[in-house]
């Protein structure tokens, strides 16, 4: 599932258009389903929703990696302030 959430921000769908096979379709209506990816009228393409991305990035994060979340003075300092010894 991540690899073809992969292709459709490269490529705009799970598959080539003319690729119809059972597989790509049952793959593309699970994403719909799972608001995963959406189609853009506008862009005439499947685009991934946040939900998709997200679901990418987390995958490429090894498992049990803890993510530090910055405070606002944290940002604007450059990083969190540590006492010297």
């Amino acid at each position: 599932m991540i690899e073809a959430l992969r292709k459709v921000d490269t490529v705009g769908d799970v598959a080539p258009a003319h690729v119809q096979d059972p597989m790509t379709m049952v793959l593309r209506q699970k994403a719909i389903q799972a608001d995963l990816m959406r189609w853009d009228d506008s862009r005439g393409f499947y685009v991934l929703t946040g939900t998709g991305r997200s679901r990418i990035s987390a995958r490429s994060r090894a498992p049990g990696v803890i993510i530090g979340l910055k405070t606002r003075s944290d940002r604007e300092s450059g990083g969190p302030q540590r006492k010297a010894d």
